[in-house]
């Protein structure tokens, strides 16, 4: 993202799978009990409300037994469940009923099939996630919108399993009426028309056969013009304008480099797909929503090159817990400097003049474990690119990058802490790096001249 200034012990006859995978920030988020392995979301949109009736099939495998377990949907009216097959029952809990607790019709074993099939309805709402808001936004076409948010966004439209440590496939079919169109993330299928009650209606499908985190899936519905090509490696990119989408389409157009040089850096492109959603409505963050990034009105190069520099930190691996943004934000942050450093930029002498200039009040701002709500806090936007520009000096620019981009390989598609960021550069670069991260990451004030300034930066 980047902001706009502005006990199941095998004995148990019944078990309940309780809220939260146990993230200290947003205690009940996500659920226990079960690995989801793919969300199918089957929606018609009706514009004069902004309401959805939609379906959505949940594949996934229990990990102990269940008779209850919980799945993520927030304020959306629930016409029935069935699981494998057969009607359940349900009950809301927590804030706005956002938990939906199931009781299957029969316990299941673990490592069993869990394939829940939720229909609902209702208008996609929105709340304030910490320092910005997150779920529904209004398009400046009238009835037209588009979900976005961190930590939280999948929950506004489908049920979900909403934490980043349970990635799953993505598939989307969505019918809307003329003269609007869908994008979303993944590759795009064949668009069909038909007539809906005698109006003339368009289903969209999009299918991601990647693993993501489900705050990285999205849908926008507007009066979109779609620009379509192809990378060097064939790779294809598709980018979506909303109306009026500005000097979008010009910055767009540096995509294909921004990856080139991102892609020297970080490793081979972890995307199947690549492009942009260019949304024409008002919203206070870019997102980097997997292959294709939402991005705010008026975003230029720089936000283009921090958002597909998440790409690899926060898509292709992402945190752990929520305490970890830094791995996200602080690398796709410096993501921004190697662009401008291939454009020709001193970072040396860049870091130098800022450390020199802010660093007092930037040095007290935490870059890990900031507390919820202060995750997207200007620290690892600010600090952290020093934090990282430091961390390649100390380890040495060639075997930092080498050992980044063995990351990429060996955790695509997984999970990472700031302490396991550590513990796997330490064992892969043989640099010893337990006082840079307590002067860096757990702990604020200014670094010693060593950690500062390393390797003769």
């Amino acid at each position: 993202m980047s902001v706009e200034p502005v006990d199941a012990s095998g004995h148990l006859r019944h078990v309940v799978s309780a809220a939260g995978v146990g993230d200290p920030y947003y205690p009940s988020d996500g659920n226990p009990g079960y690995d989801v392995k793919s969300y199918a979301v089957r929606l018609s949109y009706f514009p004069a409300a902004q309401t959805i009736r939609a379906k959505t099939t949940v594949r996934a495998v229990t990990t102990k037994k269940l008779r209850t377990f919980h799945l993520d949907l927030d304020r959306l009216r629930v016409d029935s469940i069935k699981v494998n097959g057969r009607r359940a029952t349900w009950s809301r809990s927590g804030r706005h009923g956002h938990e939906l607790v199931v009781t299957t019709a029969r316990r299941l074993d673990a490592r069993s099939p869990l394939v829940s099939v939720v229909t609902y309805h209702g208008k996609p709402g929105a709340e304030p996630d910490g320092s910005v808001p997150s779920g529904w936004f209004d398009a400046r076409t009238r009835g037209g919108g588009f979900i976005a948010g961190e930590p939280h966004s999948c929950t506004f439209w489908y049920p979900c399993n909403d934490h980043p440590i349970d990635k799953a496939r993505f598939a989307l079919t969505a019918t809307v009426p003329r003269p609007f169109s869908v994008v979303s993330v993944g590759r795009q299928l064949s668009t069909i028309a038909k007539m809906r009650n005698g109006k003339p209606v368009r289903t969209f499908r999009w299918r991601l056969g990647e693993r993501t985190a489900t705050y990285l899936t999205t849908v926008y519905i507007d009066r979109l013009a779609f620009e379509r090509s192809r990378l060097a490696d064939g790779t294809a990119v598709i980018s979506a304008y909303g109306p009026k989408p500005g000097s979008a389409t010009r910055f767009e157009a540096k995509l294909p480099e921004i990856l080139r040089v991102l892609s020297r850096r970080w490793g081979r492109y972890p995307a199947p797909q690549a492009g942009g959603i260019f949304v024409s409505g008002e919203v206070p963050f870019s997102l980097e929503t997997f292959t294709r990034p939402v991005y705010s009105q008026g975003a230029g190069v720089q936000t283009i090159a921090h958002e597909n520099g998440h790409q690899w930190w926060g898509d292709n691996v992402s945190v752990r817990r929520w305490r970890d943004i830094c791995l996200n934000e602080c690398l796709a942050s410096y993501s921004q400097w190697l662009w401008d450093e291939h454009n020709g930029k001193d970072l040396d002498r860049r870091y130098h003049r800022q450390v020199r200039r802010n660093g007092p009040s930037v040095f007290e701002l935490p870059l890990y474990d900031m507390g919820a709500g202060h995750e997207f806090d200007s620290a690892v936007y600010y600090k952290g690119k020093w934090f990282v520009h430091a961390l390649r000096h100390k380890i040495g620019g060639q075997h930092f990058f080498a050992a980044m981009r063995q990351i990429q390989a060996a955790r695509a598609g997984g999970n990472m802490s700031m302490l396991q960021l550590r513990d796997v550069l330490q064992a892969k670069t043989g640099t010893d790096l337990t006082s840079f991260w307590g002067d860096w990451v757990l702990n604020t004030g200014r670094p010693s001249d060593a950690n500062l300034f390393p390797g003769g930066l």
